[in-house]
């Protein structure tokens, strides 16, 4: 009875050269062994994100409780009397002319 021999082929999904450039990158120094190490911790976190991408994920936001949605009304213009303006308007810390005056932040 012949026997089957099936070959495993080890995957990386990022290579120790890689590795090595994004530590040049950030500037820091790392170990043979710890290439090695890094290797295989990236591979299972890309791996892990290879998984997450294979997912459907339905963005139906309707009928589940706690979904989000907009509750704020349309932005629209109103006109208000020239009494209520000023009062509004007195209100203000600092004022010029018809407008309210804030500090210019940058």
């Amino acid at each position: 009875m012949p026997f089957l021999l099936l070959a495993v082929t080890i995957f990386n999904m990022i290579t120790p050269a890689e590795i090595e450039k994004l530590a040049t990158l950030a500037r820091i120094k790392i170990t043979e062994e710890d290439k090695v190490s890094l290797v295989k911790e990236f591979d299972s976190i890309l791996g892990y994100i290879d998984q997450l991408k294979k997912v459907e994920v339905s963005t139906d936001t309707e009928g589940r409780v706690g979904a989000v949605k907009n509750i704020m009304r349309p932005d629209e213009a109103r006109q208000i009397s020239k009494e209520d303006r000023e009062r509004l308007l007195n209100e203000a810390p600092d004022r010029e002319g018809d407008f309210i005056a804030v500090k210019k932040i940058l």
